[in-house]
């Protein structure tokens, strides 16, 4: 019998761990020696817990830093690099492959089709090809109007990895619904704020997930993150575009495999952009899909608690996420301040402390806003100490946490979030009503 290939996964935001958990965890052709993320300096790391692994790995795996990958290769003798990685440019993920090729190992990209989970129960899934062109209020539009027809809903979200993975920590951690917790958890399972006898899941183990959500839901709805696509098969899947970075639809991984996967491509924030920039948008995707059904839609910010804010000076929070989004600045937090007409935005820059000082050295052109790098106590603690030490009048919340429960800053707040108006709701209605299996 030939020896099992040696094997580091490639990776980030979960889509690694959870192609380790569909395609190598039980598979002893392949021995997976660890995974890297982007995001871990040089000396740190941790491993993906054993819990998770399985009985092939009692020991859990290894997380390297990818800034080590070709020391890392030729120290473990990997023959193989699985990619598994989203929000890449085209040009990054072909870098990527140089490092790993000229390292002497195999680059291998593998079909999402081979990970994405097949359920008994309708999926809509609901993707982007770029980051920040309006999934979560996407997956708001969709959950509403299934539930309007006496269906019962389960959002799936993807994973957004909380980026520590200290030696000392028994386990990986996760962010799952704005909370820090243990990866080794049950999925966790939470109602669906906005509709009401919906439920939310997520977590690192999408089986076992899946097996919850079928459970509670008539259908289920995936919720992506950036531009990563389904972990689950979906009957409908519609992937998002954004007007204002027509043009760049194609040049993003894994997006444009999610053009080319889609059977609805919906053009949102068509309120913010010009009639060429739609039609560029509408070109481009009638080259790369021309089958999909293409939609139009509005992406109008919602504020809640206007009156909080209004004539006020206030500091605008944002998810850092938002520094890389080209077209999507200004953010919901700032098109809300001039929207509901606060006295002046002040910035947070001159304040900023731990992690978000040297967020804004590589991003000063975010000093209007206040980004929050990531969800841990520590971070969050930084938040809190850099909003207490900036001299305005209020709040606007432009994350998808509650700040004011998380935090307990004493200051007025509001809270803002981009909603989806479609253009014709009766078209987008009926598709999804068919894919639901619906006939009447």
């Amino acid at each position: 019998m030939s020896q099992p290939r040696r094997t580091l996964i490639l990776g980030s935001a979960g889509r690694d761990f959870h192609v380790f958990n569909t395609l190598y965890r039980e598979d002893p052709t392949h021995d997976v020696l660890g995974f890297t993320a982007a995001d871990l300096p040089t000396g740190s790391g941790g491993r993906y817990p054993a819990c998770l692994t399985g009985p092939l790995y009692p020991g859990g795996i290894p997380i390297l830093p990818e800034s080590r990958l070709e020391q890392e290769i030729s120290a473990l003798a990997i023959e193989e690099v699985v990619f598994a990685y989203s929000e890449l440019g085209s040009a990054e993920v072909l870098r990527l492959a140089a490092r790993v090729l000229a390292a002497g190992a195999d680059f291998q990209l593998l079909s999402p089709l081979r990970s994405m989970l097949a359920t008994s129960k309708p999926v809509i899934a609901v993707t982007a090809a770029r980051s920040g062109a309006g999934k979560s209020p996407t997956v708001r539009y969709l959950a509403a109007l299934i539930a309007a027809w006496g269906l019962r809903v389960a959002v799936v979200r993807h994973p957004v990895r909380a980026q520590s993975f200290a030696e000392d920590r028994e386990h990986a951690f996760a962010v799952v619904d704005g909370e820090l917790l243990d990866s080794c958890a049950r999925p966790t399972r939470e109602p669906y704020g906005p509709v009401p006898g919906a439920w939310v899941f997520s977590g690192l183990d999408y089986a076992a997930i899946l097996a919850e959500a079928e459970d509670v839901a008539d259908v289920i709805l995936w919720d992506g993150v950036g531009n990563d696509l389904p972990f689950l098969r979906p009957r409908l899947h519609i992937v998002l575009t954004d007007p204002l970075q027509a043009g760049e639809e194609a040049d993003y991984f894994p997006g444009e495999v999610g053009l080319r996967l889609a059977d609805v491509v919906v053009i949102t924030k068509c309120d913010s952009a010009s009639i060429e920039q739609i039609e560029q948008l509408e070109s481009g995707v009638g080259r790369i899909n021309p089958e999909a059904a293409v939609l139009t839609a509005d992406s109008p910010v919602l504020v809640e608690g206007a009156a909080n804010v209004a004539g006020r000076t206030v500091v605008v929070v944002e998810e850092v996420h938002s520094l890389h989004l080209g077209g999507l600045k200004p953010g919901a937090g700032l098109t809300a301040a001039r929207q509901v007409g606060v006295s002046g935005i002040i910035s947070p820059m001159p304040q900023a402390v731990g992690s978000l000082a040297a967020v804004y050295r590589l991003h000063p052109e975010a000093q209007s806003v206040l980004p929050v790098p990531g969800f841990s106590a520590a971070e969050l603690a930084e938040v809190k100490a850099t909003i207490e030490a900036t001299p305005s009048e209020a709040i606007i919340n432009a994350t998808r946490l509650d700040l004011a429960a998380l935090l307990g800053v004493d200051r007025p707040m509001a809270r803002a979030r981009y909603a989806l108006s479609p253009h014709d709701p009766d078209q987008l209605a009926g598709l999804v009503w068919a894919a639901v299996g619906l006939t009447s």
